[in-house]
This record gives structure tokens, sequence and C-alpha cells, in this order.
């Protein structure tokens, strides 16, 4: 959507302030009608009731024992994964960078099969599978980083994404290797959680992810403006009295602590950060202060209908949510790629 050139300041704030509050009126709605649909059908008013303390007994454990949890895990992980990527490409100053791309995904899922493979069978805490994919994000950030930057010289957006294909090669390849070890049941938990599994649907695991979040999205909005101000140029940013180091690497662990936490209980949904934020950006612009809220939201709307899908079409029961994720962001993903050239 564009807005009118003549708009004021006021008035492209309340235009943009309606959109997202729309987004989050149809996120909601989007959000209600997966309480309905499944193989138990909850009518409408039954769930809006169950809510309040009312609906019948059946329909309450329906609702809240399992597709509550699950909607409710689905909603952080857009959350996370749109904000990441808004994150991402704004700091690279390009259209294909999310956390998918640039080998932060591979790093998270090496260190998921390494504990499935090595941990699990002697000490069983499923804890520890989100604790070590956000470990293996921030170590393959962090070496991305050291590779892709060179002291004294300015930050090269091109190298890093580079660097992060050839460290997410490695990483994929000695994920692959340590998967010939494990047993068939392992073998297909990681791989359904490769293919995006909402896996952690107990309250206590939603209630760690919603704390997280909160904390990272209290941070990257109040930090929104020197991410407007990276967006414009290195060397704008530098200008202005950005420390373009100190504030890079500050916000990058923002992205890659929002992304690692989201997919190590949700399951690789890395191509949400990719085309979420380029979903808001057409709808409230680039300004961060508004776009990081909206491509939240449109994260979260994509994930959730892709879980309805799941559940209530009998051909697609089973398969893991992420792989309808990746349905929609491939085409759009090659579409970004012609229109780079």
């Amino acid at each position: 959507m564009t807005e009118r050139k003549y708009m004021t300041p006021e008035q492209r704030h309340r235009t943009k302030i309606r959109r997202i509050l729309l987004l989050l009126a149809g996120m909601i709605l989007i959000f209600v009608l997966g309480c309905c649909l499944g193989p138990y059908a909850v009518p409408i008013r039954n769930v809006l009731a169950s809510f309040f303390g009312g609906g019948s007994p059946r329909g309450r454990m329906v609702i809240f024992d399992y597709r509550l949890p699950r909607l409710c895990l689905a909603v952080l992980v857009g959350a996370g994964m749109g904000a990441s990527g808004v994150i991402m490409q704004n700091l690279l100053h390009n259209d294909l960078a999310s956390p998918g791309t640039l080998g932060v995904a591979d790093g998270s899922s090496l260190f998921v099969t390494l504990y499935v493979a090595l941990i699990a069978k002697k000490i069983d805490q499923p804890v520890l599978l989100p604790v070590l994919a956000l470990a293996g994000g921030l170590l393959s950030s962090l070496i991305i980083y050291l590779l892709g930057t060179k002291k004294g010289k300015p930050i090269s957006s091109t190298k890093l994404i580079m660097t992060g294909v050839a460290m997410g090669a490695c990483y994929s390849a000695a994920g692959t290797f340590a998967m010939y070890v494990l047993d068939e049941t392992q073998l297909e938990f990681i791989q359904r959680w490769q293919s995006g599994e909402l896996w952690g649907t107990q309250w206590q695991y939603i209630l760690i992810l919603a704390v997280w979040l909160a904390g990272f999205l209290a941070v990257l909005m109040y930090n929104a403006r020197t991410l407007n101000v990276i967006h414009l140029g290195y060397d704008t940013a530098t200008g202005l009295g950005v420390s373009m180091k100190t504030s890079f690497s500050f916000l990058a662990f923002l992205a890659v602590g929002l992304s690692s936490a989201s997919v190590a209980f949700g399951g690789n949904f890395f191509f949400l950060g990719l085309i979420g934020p380029h979903i808001a950006r057409r709808i409230v612009g680039t300004d961060a202060r508004y776009l990081i809220p909206a491509a939240g939201i449109v994260s979260a709307v994509i994930i959730v209908s892709a879980n309805i899908l799941v559940e209530n079409v009998p051909v697609f029961i089973n398969i893991p949510t992420g792989i309808f994720v990746s349905i929609l962001a491939v085409p759009y993903f090659l579409y970004l790629l012609v229109k780079a050239r």
C-alpha cells in the first residue's frame, strides 16, 4: 500500500497504526478460527464461552489442551521470526537476508542434531533443545561475523552473506553426517524439526518463549530508530553519530536471539523471516517502528494459516507446518532473486 505524498507526519502515523490494528484484528480472527476447526469441531460461540469459563468440558479440553497451546506457539514463532527478518534485511540492505540465508538456521540445526545424537540418550532434558539451538545460532553468527568483517574496514553486507552461505553449507554437511548415528525415532524427530514441526506445545515452553521474546522485542523497539538510521546507509549512519560496529553487533545479536529461540521451540521456520517483512513493508512502509510489529503479525498469520491447513485437510495431516510455509516462501524467494538481477 502506498501513502499519499501530501499526508502530514501525524496522518501517516495514524494510517500506519490503523493498518497494524487491522492486521492484528485479522490475526485474532484466524486464531479464533483455528480454535474452532479440527477433527472435533467446536462452534465459535462455544470457543468464546470457553475463554470465559463456559462451554462444554470436552470443548474446553480440546481448546486448552490441544489447540490453544499450538496456536499460541505459532503466533510467538511468527512474531520472533518476522522481527528477526526485519533486523537482518535492514542491517545488510539486502532483500534476501534472513536467518535462513545467513547460515544461522544451519548452526541451530547442527546443535539440535548433536543434542539428539549425543546427549538425549544420557540426559533426557527436552529444555536443553531450545538452549542448544540458541547457542548454535549465536555461535554461528559470531563465526560468520568474525570471518566476514575485517578490523579497520567498513562492514560489507555482501561479504557477510557470502560467508554465511559458505558456513551454512559446512554446518549442513556436519549435521547430515551426525544424523547417521541416530536411531529411527531420533531421526524422525530431527527430520520433522528441520521441516518445521511445532513441537514445544507445553505451556512451560510457551511461557519461556513468550518472556524471552517480550524482552528482546522491547529492546528492539527501543532501538528501532537506530535501525532506521543504519538502513539509510553505513556512511550516513556513521555521519549521524552511530557507532556502526557496536550497533551492528548488538542488533545482529537481537536478530539471532529472536530467530534461534523461536525456531528452537517451534521447529525450522526460517523462511518466515524472509517473506513476513516483505509483505509487511508493502503495508506500512520501511520505518522499523511500524515494520517490526507488522512483520511479526504477518508472519504469525502465515504460520497459523498453515497450521489450520495441516490440521483440517485430510491429505495434509501429520505433515510438518513448516513445509507449507516453505511452499509459500520459495516462489517469493525466486521472485526476489529474479527482481535482484
